[in-house]
């Protein structure tokens, strides 16, 4: 079996007893297993590929200013949820179904995006069309798509794209 292959596996089952708070060996087992499908049918679920160590510590560098914008989006994005929940702002009926282009994003890329997409309250990813190369989300507030369109590229190219392009 791949050293590489091994190192992803063992890294998820880890991940897996934290999330379930216990390593008890049947909980360890059953995290190795969930880890092997993981790895098995989301290839790009794995390890990162290597980089030399230029482009690493160039991406090291912009990682807390990605961490940083993503908790503001996040939190920004709660608030306006909240805002619709107590009904302080009013929605007529304008949630629906938004194509976000890949552009230039690799396949991590598309997949970091994805997950910044399903992060923030308001908004998640339904499916990747990699024929169309479209990023389909739904948006609690779709009234404007292209502005949404327009908020998912430019946080793709101020914070995204320095760390996972």
């Amino acid at each position: 079996m791949n050293p590489r292959l091994i190192a992803q596996v063992l890294a998820l089952a880890l991940l897996y007893a934290l999330v379930v708070g216990s390593f008890h060996p049947v909980d360890l087992a059953l995290g190795v297993v969930l880890a092997t499908g993981v790895v098995r049918l989301f290839p790009l679920a794995g390890l990162p590929p290597a980089l030399g160590a230029r482009e690493y510590w160039r991406r090291t560098l912009h990682l807390p200013r990605f961490g940083w914008a993503l908790a503001v989006l996040v939190t920004r994005s709660c608030f306006q949820v909240l805002k619709v929940i107590f009904g302080r702002r009013e929605l007529a009926n304008q949630a629906g179904v938004v194509e976000v282009p890949m552009g230039e994003r690799t396949s991590r890329g598309v997949q970091v995006s994805s997950w910044v997409m399903s992060l923030a309250p308001g908004t998640v990813l339904l499916e990747l069309d990699w024929e169309k190369r479209v990023m389909r989300m739904h948006a609690l507030d779709a009234s404007d798509p292209d502005t949404l369109v327009r908020q998912q590229e430019t946080f793709y190219q101020r914070y995204q794209r320095a760390v996972f392009p």
